[in-house]
């Protein structure tokens, strides 16, 4: 019965256009995102540019915020992500003094004249590279920390800075590391380099890549599958005859569920395809031995969970109120958990997000150290989307048994009841 009911729901699937436009959202993402994708040639000694890479060096991490800090501070216009989204702030006149005060404490600059003057000089020896045909590197204004202070300090004072911004701004504690970036050397392109060819098998770095890109749509776009096909039955009257089917319960809802995610998985493999023979040729050329799995491997074991999640969200809120509910809740989640990854691109802070972000082929150390929070993370969202399921599938249960049924309609009249 089962196996009737599953290859049913995935027939009544290829028929919805809802299906169809998510595969083509899918398609598009992928062509203009990865469609001319180029696999990394070897670093060579002499080239202008290898990157950049984070610091741990607090005096670098100092340097680098204190010269986004004046930069700002003279621009009178601050740059924050309070909840992931981008917000331009103006301080009062009260708030603007404070800021100053603290440019002062930690760099020595004394009042706004001074500040621009560092400003100006730095966009001048800028200008002086540019005018003299000399190669050019986008480096950001780095001010010296004032003598003795301390990074502790530091941080407490940058702390009050993100404070009287509100929150979310590149002075928070946790983001400080992030606005350290250095140029890498040629040695350290090699490296990673190699980590890519022979601890990641090249595959392994591309399908993390292919997954970063599948997985901000697929945090979202399983939601309206799964809510079109809850409300189908009940907007064509079908779901007394639904309700009386011998079939149980639990056979109706995991044929529905698990055909959903057997058909939105299904283009992902497809799509993974051209990446990896990309891949796979690059691979016999450099005398490399490829993970020709590798695609499948992170599709299952990165991008399922956050579809199984999504699909799941869909389901459990459409069966307890027979309404499209569950696109403004897994829309809210997808917009903040999105936005909130900005600072996690490069890899290696998974957290737990439900849309784990690794914007590079490179920096297997960063996966390989963060391997363990990363399979917490989807081990949690799949457990996540089982339980929503199995309570789905007790809402269901009630209602076939007459003894639940909750509608907006009837939320109405429980509220004109005196």
């Amino acid at each position: 019965m089962f196996g009737q009911l599953f290859v049913k729901e995935c027939r009544q699937t290829a028929r919805s256009l809802i299906y169809w436009l998510i595969v083509l959202v899918l398609i598009f993402n992928f062509a203009t995102q990865l469609g001319s994708m180029d696999i990394l040639k070897e670093p060579q000694k002499g080239q202008e540019d290898y990157g950049n890479k984070r610091s741990d060096d607090k005096n670098v991490i100092m340097g680098a915020t204190l010269g986004l800090l004046v930069e700002e501070y003279v621009r009178e216009n601050y740059t924050t992500y309070p909840i992931g989204f981008y917000k331009s702030v103006t301080l009062n006149e009260k708030e603007d003094k404070r800021i100053g005060e603290i440019v002062e404490e930690t760099t020595g600059l004394s009042g706004k004249a001074a500040a621009e003057k560092k400003v100006e000089e730095w966009y001048s020896a800028f200008q002086d590279d540019v005018q003299g045909g000399r190669p050019i590197m986008a480096q950001n204004l780095v001010v010296e920390a004032a003598e003795g202070l301390t990074y502790d300090k530091f941080e407490k004072l940058m702390g009050e800075v993100d404070d009287i911004l509100g929150g979310g701004s590149n002075y928070d504690r946790s983001q400080l590391k992030n606005n350290a970036a250095v140029p890498k050397t040629y040695e350290d392109a090699v490296k990673e380099y190699r980590e890519l060819l022979e601890q990641d098998r090249l595959t392994g770095g591309y399908a993390r890549l292919f997954s970063d890109y599948m997985v901000i749509f697929l945090g979202i776009l399983p939601v309206f599958l799964s809510v079109a096909r809850g409300l189908r039955d009940k907007r064509a009257g079908m779901r007394d005859l639904i309700y009386t089917r011998k079939s149980s319960s639990v056979i109706i809802i995991m044929s529905r569920y698990i055909a959903m995610l057997v058909m939105l998985v299904l283009p992902v493999l497809i799509l993974s395809a051209v990446p990896l023979s990309k891949c796979l040729a690059y691979a016999s050329s450099a005398g490399v031995t490829a993970d020709m799995f590798a695609f499948v491997k992170y599709i299952f074991g990165w991008l399922l969970p956050t579809i199984m999640t999504a699909a799941a969200v869909g389901m459990f809120l459409t069966e307890l109120t027979d309404t499209a509910l569950a696109v403004l809740v897994q829309g809210a989640w997808w917009f903040v958990t999105v936005f909130q990854g900005i600072n996690t691109l490069k890899g290696g802070m998974y957290g737990w997000s439900l849309i784990p972000r690794h914007n590079t082929e490179l920096n297997y150390a960063g996966y390989r150290d963060s391997f363990t929070q990363l399979v917490c993370n989807r081990v949690l969202y799949a457990a996540i989307a089982v339980l929503l399921v199995v309570f789905t599938v007790f809402i269901y249960s009630q209602k076939r048994k007459g003894r639940y049924q909750l509608t907006w309609k009837s939320i109405g009249r429980l509220k004109k009841q005196p």
